[in-house]
């Protein structure tokens, strides 16, 4: 599975996927900041320890899309106004936010 394009829309608050098997989909930009999958939003594991971050509130500036850069060739990094940037987005994981959305 590839992500062949990942364009914003007119509405600037969403973002239009689509992949290579022909499914397409529309997200919006808050749904891809309150699902960001970077340890400081979603935790991690490491070495049997569980880190589990607080839930923040995330500002307006958090919702809006600065740029967004490809990662080798498996995922996108999405850079958000309020200095946000480690969240990385495998186009499996954008995948399946996509089709729960469906």
């Amino acid at each position: 599975m590839q992500l062949i394009q990942f364009k914003r829309n007119e509405d600037e608050q969403s973002i239009h996927l689509k992949f290579d098997d022909g499914f397409e989909k529309d997200i919006t930009l808050q749904e891809l900041r309150d699902n960001c999958p970077c340890a400081s939003c979603k935790g991690e594991e490491v070495l049997l320890h569980k880190y589990v971050p607080q839930k923040q509130k995330i500002s307006n500036l958090g919702y809006m899309l600065d740029r967004a850069e490809p990662v080798g060739t498996y995922a996108i990094k999405l850079f958000w106004r309020d200095r946000h940037d480690t969240g990385i987005y495998s186009w499996e994981y954008l995948r399946k936010l996509a089709e729960k959305k469906a």
